[in-house]
């Protein structure tokens, strides 16, 4: 523990430093190198790690053993930067997870712009040797990522010995791509129930992008593969690629995926339906976006360098041309990732499919960054088009054809018959990104308190506006999935709050099957992208068909015509979705053996179970 016989008292630290892998055992065995994990410095860290948002429990299931937990406060770990990465020392494997995991968790805050927290008071759980078998996974029921360990394969000699332990838990890469998942599910718990085959291959593609886009936060590492790979990052394989060890120990003689190597052809996406080869496909696109913008920002430095030629001569580069190149590198890793995730709070909150994705990144991008100087939109829009990812019916590619619908007749939650107090939620967000405030115990409750009764406002207000939001006021009742306040920055260095509120209706009239609770559930859903002034900005609907769509006759005329059009579009995603459920009951060779739907047995957790030995 911290020294209290200092007088004055010595403050607590900002940040903590604490050393992985990079990116995985092989990676450091050969190159000398670990990672230092630079991540906030939490007071009245337990032995665990247990902290707010993370608690690592160690227990083996199959050995039935309990692991003894990791004290990052005690003073020689904390004076060595945390314990020095081992694959013998399971403590060390403690130290690992937390630490790219709370490095994952600050990412997504710095972006979004607001104080991360998973559903009330709850934590995520990470067990770093949960069962023996080859797998990681996160399990949304127990609300924890599990990571297995197992023996490597015996033709692998490239990246272990043959019959060698492997530990998941150890892969910087792994990590980050379950921890995205746990996150994932936190904003978007809908995002399980797959209506379309691009639900599962988002939550794979994000993870994977989170992941990839991990390794740039080490500058030190990006040197390495910028002098390596004489500036051409796409020849940096290992760099752009994931979980290598993992890949070689299983059998698979290479890394689990990798962001570069295949040529674009919209043929290989539209016949994609696994979705972690569907979501490597949208990967790819974000990784060409990536180095082409890459490439134009080096372009100077390169000509610089030559002379004006730009093309590079024989022999090393120069130390301080390496500085810069890998600082643009970096720089722009930061933007395009930072762009996508900004992108998360602009989607819908069910159905979702990449033409929402790029028309969510594009409209969030656009709010924030009008200019686009260095055509990032322009190159991720081209890239994702050439690999035949584009939303469907859209006039064009150019920005204002992309953007999210603006509302048919002006909306604001603060002014009409139902109204929202908005004051209360923007003060709850901005106490929130106070750290010292967020840890007092009353103010917690009584900010609870307050956001059911803003909650309790926002229903009332989705029910008086319900055919303006895509759902039907004669069917299932409307709930509030999810509300907050992002402060993201933009081209100007100033926040630009914003007001992100998830709105759904369950369906039932809609679903088959006679048990309510075990079959696809099918909603309605709206998010409503608004200004502190209660303004609405954009709205991103998903509806389903009206019940009574006779009842638009009694509408003013703007809303009768916009009503008809949520009606036909509902009617036409029904449809959608009925499809893609006769799809996958044709391609389930179990379909003629089982009573259930095959669509039942497609859920988030049979694709990630557990490969056990």
């Amino acid at each position: 523990m911290l020294s209290t016989h200092n007088v004055p008292a010595v403050q607590a630290p900002d940040r903590r430093l604490l050393r992985a892998f990079a990116f995985d055992p092989m990676s450091s065995r050969l190159s000398g190198q670990f990672l230092t994990v630079d991540i906030p410095f939490e007071v009245g860290l337990r032995p665990g790690p247990d902290g707010e948002l993370v608690q690592v429990v160690d227990y083996d299931a199959t050995r039935r053993r309990w692991y003894h937990p990791v004290d990052l406060d005690d003073p020689p770990v904390l004076a060595q930067d945390g314990l020095r990465p081992s694959e013998s020392d399971p403590r060390s494997h403690q130290q690992i997870v937390y630490a790219i995991t709370m490095s994952v968790i600050e990412r997504f805050q710095r972006f979004t712009g607001r104080r991360f927290r998973w559903r009330g008071d709850d934590r995520l759980r990470l067990v770093p040797h949960a069962f023996y078998g080859r797998n990681a996974y996160f399990d949304p029921d127990r609300r924890a990522v599990l990571f297995g360990y197992y023996r490597a394969d015996e033709t692998d000699t490239q990246a272990s010995l043959p019959h060698q332990l492997m530990f998941t838990c150890l892969s910087v890469d792994i990590i980050a791509h379950e921890v995205t998942h746990a996150i994932v599910h936190r904003m978007r718990p809908l995002f399980t129930i797959a209506t379309n085959s691009d639900v599962f291959a988002f939550h794979e593609a994000f993870a994977d992008l989170v992941a990839l886009f991990h390794h740039f936060l080490f500058t030190d590492i990006v040197e390495d593969f910028v002098a390596g790979s004489r500036s051409e990052l796409s020849d940096a394989t290992a760099l752009l690629s994931l979980a290598d060890e993992f890949g070689r120990s299983t059998g698979r003689g290479g890394p689990l995926r990798s962001a570069v190597g295949s040529a674009p052809d919209p043929a290989d996406f539209h016949a994609a339906r696994e979705p972690h080869r569907r979501g490597a496909i949208f990967v790819a696109a974000v990784f060409d976006a990536y180095l082409a913008t890459y490439r134009s920002q080096i372009a100077d430095l390169r000509r610089l360098a030559t002379g004006g030629s730009g093309v590079l001569g024989d022999g090393e580069l120069s130390p301080d041309l390496v500085h810069r190149i890998a600082a643009e590198a970096v720089k722009n890793a930061d933007r395009i990732l930072g762009m996508v995730v900004r992108g998360f709070d602009y989607l819908p909150a069910v159905d979702v499919t990449f033409g929402d994705v790029v028309r969510a990144v594009i409209t969030a991008d656009r709010d924030l960054f009008p200019d686009d100087r260095i055509n990032l939109r322009g190159h991720l829009v081209e890239a994702l088009r050439r690999r035949g990812i584009f939303p469907p019916g859209v006039v064009s590619l150019a920005d204002q054809a992309l953007l999210w619908r603006r509302p048919t007749v002006p909306l604001s939650l603060t002014a009409g018959e139902a109204t929202v107090d908005l004051g209360q939620l923007i003060l709850d967000s901005t106490i929130k990104l106070d750290p010292g405030a967020s840890s007092v115990t009353a103010a917690g409750n009584a900010a609870r308190e307050r956001s059911k009764a803003v909650y309790a406002q926002t229903v009332g207000w989705a029910k008086a506006h319900a055919v303006e939001l895509g759902l039907d006021p004669d069917a299932g009742r409307i709930r509030v999935l999810g509300m907050h306040v992002g402060f993201q920055s933009a081209a100007d260095g100033q926040p630009h709050p914003r007001i992100f509120i998830q709105i759904v209706q369950r369906r039932e009239d809609l679903e088959s099957g006679a048990d309510r609770d075990t079959r696809t559930q099918l909603h309605a859903a709206c998010t409503v992208i608004a200004n502190v002034d209660g303004s609405v900005a954009w709205l991103v609907p998903k509806p389903l068909p009206y019940t009574r769509p006779s009842s638009f006759s009694k509408l003013p005329e703007t809303l009768r015509v916009h009503g008809r059009e949520q009606h036909a579009a509902g009617v036409a995603r029904l449809e959608a979705i009925h499809d893609w459920f006769d799809e996958v009951e044709d391609g389930d060779p179990l379909a003629i053996w089982l009573d259930e739907p095959a669509v039942g047995r497609l859920t988030f957790a049979s694709l990630h179970a557990p490969e056990e030995d």
